[in-house]
């Protein structure tokens, strides 16, 4: 599968690019600096650009079977990059003939059919205070997302660990534990690309 990736440099895309390499995927990396790839592979093509630049889109998109985004929050970063990835994918996708789209966002997040708990409303409640912009950023994200007509899925995960893949628990916000490792949400990544029930779900992952 040839797969465009949008936030390949960050700790959760270095092992996506990993695990998808050693599936004997090709990957497209969108990058600021692509020397930050953290491997040289000829399956994996570097794109220079920004995930907020709409130019660098049909470089990234073009012959891609899906796309993989573990786009966020960067110290001294933009606060809408989520936003307008997402606007640009929908805009451009379709008419490039990609419409399969997996995307990484927070539990914070929230999605019909959640049942939060206390502690889950009290991260929400801390997110909105401290951190507001990078939570509008991935609840506007995810609205485009599922108000588009792209075959999307949103993976929302809880505090990241570091750690090995482990057994990935799929529920909702409220069923799910408080973690899960990079790995294990990479690995969930990969297989939600061509899972039928993830299809335009909004699934919380945890291990």
């Amino acid at each position: 599968m040839k797969l465009a990736l949008l936030g390949g440099t960050g700790r959760t895309g270095r092992l996506l690019i990993d695990q998808a390499l050693e599936r004997g995927d090709t990957l497209t990396a969108l990058a600021r600096d692509p020397a930050k790839l953290h491997r040289r592979h000829p399956r994996l093509i570097a794109v220079h650009g920004d995930a907020r630049d709409a130019a660098v889109y049909p470089e990234l998109l073009r012959g891609a079977d899906a796309v993989l985004s573990v786009l966020g929050p960067v110290a001294g970063g933009a606060p809408d990059v989520m936003t307008l990835a997402a606007q640009h994918l929908i805009a451009l996708q379709a008419a490039l003939g990609v419409p399969r789209v997996v995307t990484l966002t927070g539990a914070g997040v929230a999605h019909p059919g959640d049942t939060p708990t206390l502690l889950d409303r009290f991260i929400r409640t801390m997110l909105r205070l401290t951190q507001p912009a990078v939570l509008e950023d991935a609840t506007r994200h995810a609205d485009l997302m599922r108000a588009s007509s792209l075959a999307w899925t949103l993976l929302r995960v809880p505090r990241l660990t570091d750690g090995p893949i482990r057994e990935v628990r799929v529920g909702r916000v409220g069923t799910i534990r408080p973690f899960i490792t990079r790995a294990s949400t990479a690995h969930a990544l990969l297989n939600a690309l061509e899972d039928p029930n993830m299809l335009r779900q909004a699934p919380a992952i945890s291990n």
